[in-house]
């Protein structure tokens, strides 16, 4: 698997030129058959962009573009590209192209694809598959030239025919120190590249190369046939979309229990069989589409989870009846998100039993024997006391305090309760037996209960952000809340507050929403966005990018506190005329799990 990642980062070194035309310039035809009927039925992962030029345009449509195009960021975005042409010179000076010219270099469809091989050391191959159009030439001496630079760095040029085409395959060079006979580490894989016109292949393995260059124009057995591919772009209707993904999970576990066991059958067989118990065989694929400024949005998102009944272990926990689903009457008009779930959590106590039992018999009932307090007595029950007094429902909403800034968000979870009495019970009980000592207050007859939470040393790098208390938790309102912010709790306990559900923002996404689905969501951008604006224009944005990177163990990128020019960024209201509406639905179904998601389009940005 570590193979795998080096495997596609070395593609990527020549695949990023080919992803960065999604703003490319006008599609010449060509006659090769669509990049998911040219790949063969192994393929893991496939992502496409159906068209370049159609994706730049509904793009520039979008209120992204009509935002990055706005004349209040005329200077912003000259300075921005002059920047970035300075720090591409060395790019310039190798393959002869700026960032423009390689943002509008290839174009129509463009497709990024990973396929298994049978091979142990080199599992994973990928490929992208382009078609430059007009650029034909300037995507051939991008290559050439790319190639070059290669060879001066060591690495060895070779051509190949084949099928009246000409393979270039570029092999890095040996490493200096000599393997270790017990190193099992492969070699780099090449990078090979090769055009049949204006559709280039480049990719990482040359058997991989050969297989699509020969299916160029379609193959009988394909990706595009294989059950799950063709499940998944039915469900999510992408026909008509810019843009579709696809991993097959089932594919990518069997690939990974071969890697771990290492050509050992039996430790195969035990992986499989772990497999199987956890029910995660029953994960099949999740796939989806994405679309610019379709219809009345600005943005469309589907995704779907390919898990047919019935299914077993982990993906048991999972069940999500799709009810009538409406604000909750607590949640007040002002909140900035709002997320709500059906969620059966007596099936969830029943699948986990069941799981645990497979594995460790009667575990469930010996944690259980030691829920007793502090002077004995009868101890708590999961299935009773816990999971019996709650709901079917979870919702989470969130909000910004005033004035908004980088630590302000507050947030409540809400899980809904049939017998808020026995739950009370139930808290008392556990507060009892744990020793806890919260601070107990009563707020407008409701007893809220805040439990201080100590605070974590900061180990260095990586521990700036702490987590802060309370915690405050309440039962009221039919639920059981929990926030690390008070003052929400509160707000939400008061009387008098316009409801979301009434408010205009939310019913304007509810006409989008279906009268019964398994879950929800609604957000209003301006807060969140508001807090993105003032880290970018205070330099905050940039420092979490560089902590960031030295957190995942790499070295701080020189220059980047400069590359964004922040003291040409307009006002704010400039970019929030540009916000809109967003929100979201799901549903289960016997085939799996569906979620749309779209952003409103605003009449007049």
């Amino acid at each position: 698997m570590r193979m795998a990642k080096r495997t596609m980062g070395r593609l990527a070194m020549l695949g990023w030129l080919g992803l960065l035309g999604l703003t490319g310039l006008p599609t010449r035809a060509t006659a090769a058959a669509p990049p998911e009927r040219m790949l063969p039925e192994s393929t893991i992962f496939f992502a496409k962009m159906v068209d370049a030029k159609a994706f730049r345009k509904a793009f520039d449509a979008s209120q992204y573009g009509q935002l990055y195009n706005d004349p209040a960021l005329k200077d912003f975005r000259e300075e921005l590209m002059k920047r970035l042409e300075e720090v591409a010179k060395p790019l310039k000076g190798a393959v002869g192209l700026s960032v423009t010219e390689l943002i509008e270099l290839p174009q129509g469809p463009l497709a990024l694809a990973a396929v298994s091989r049978d091979d142990p050391k080199l599992p994973i191959a990928g490929i992208l598959i382009a078609d430059a159009g007009e650029n034909e030439k300037k995507m051939l001496d991008l290559l050439t030239r790319a190639a070059k630079q290669g060879e001066s760095s060591g690495f060895r040029a070779t051509t190949e025919s084949f099928s009246g085409l000409t393979i270039h395959i570029l092999k890095a060079p040996e490493p200096k120190e000599a393997k270790k006979d017990d190193d099992n580490t492969p070699p780099a894989p090449p990078i090979i590249w090769t055009n049949a016109g204006s559709l280039f292949l480049i990719g990482s393995d040359l058997e991989l190369v050969k297989d699509v260059a020969a299916h160029r124009d379609g193959r009988d057995t394909s990706l595009a046939t294989s059950a799950p591919f063709v499940k998944t772009q039915a469900k999510t209707e992408s026909a008509n979309s810019q843009a579709i993904w696809f991993l097959d999970v089932a594919k990518l576990v069997a690939l990974g229990i071969k890697a771990n066991a290492k050509g050992v059958d039996a430790d195969a067989q035990q992986n499989q069989v772990l497999v199987t118990e956890l029910g995660a065989d029953g994960l099949k694929s999740i796939g989806g589409c994405f679309t610019f400024a379709g219809g009345g949005f600005d943005s469309l998102s589907k995704t779907f989870v390919l898990a047919p009944k019935p299914v077993s272990g982990v993906l048991k926990m999972f069940s999500l009846p799709a009810i009538t689903l409406k604000p909750e009457a607590w949640v007040p008009a002002t909140v900035a998100s709002y997320q709500t779930l059906s969620l059966d959590l007596d099936n969830l106590y029943e699948a986990v039993n069941d799981l645990v039992n497979k594995f460790q018999p009667g575990m469930l009932n010996i944690i259980e024997q030691q829920l007793v307090g502090p002077n004995g007595g009868q101890p708590l029950s999961l299935k009773q006391d816990f999971f019996g007094p709650l709901g079917d429902r979870v919702t989470l909403i969130s909000d910004f305090k005033k004035p908004v800034k980088e630590d302000s968000q507050r947030a409540l979870l809400a899980i809904a309760l049939e017998d808020p009495k026995a739950f009370q019970n139930t808290l008392s009980r556990v507060i009892e037996m744990t020793g806890a000592a919260p601070e107990k207050r009563d707020f407008q007859g409701t007893t809220i209960y805040d439990f201080a939470i100590p605070e974590m040393p900061n180990n260095g790098a990586g521990a700036q952000m702490q987590f802060k208390g309370p915690i405050s938790i309440a039962i009221a309102k039919d639920a059981l809340m929990v926030t690390t912010d008070s003052t929400l709790l509160e707000q939400v306990l008061r009387s008098g507050n316009t409801p979301l559900a009434e408010s205009e923002a939310f019913q304007k996404v509810a006409k989008e929403l279906p009268e019964k689905a398994s879950g929800m969501t609604f957000v209003k951008p301006d807060e969140q966005a508001r807090i993105s604006y003032d880290m970018v224009k205070g330099g905050q944005f940039v420092k979490a990018l560089e902590q960031a990177t030295v957190v995942r163990g790499g070295a701080p990128i020189p220059g980047l506190d400069k590359l964004i020019p922040v003291e040409k960024l307009p006002d704010f209201s400039v970019f929030a005329k540009y916000l809109s509406l967003s929100g979201s639905y799901s549903a289960m179904d016997d085939d799996g799990f569906m979620m749309t998601g779209f952003t409103l389009r605003r009449a007049n940005p």
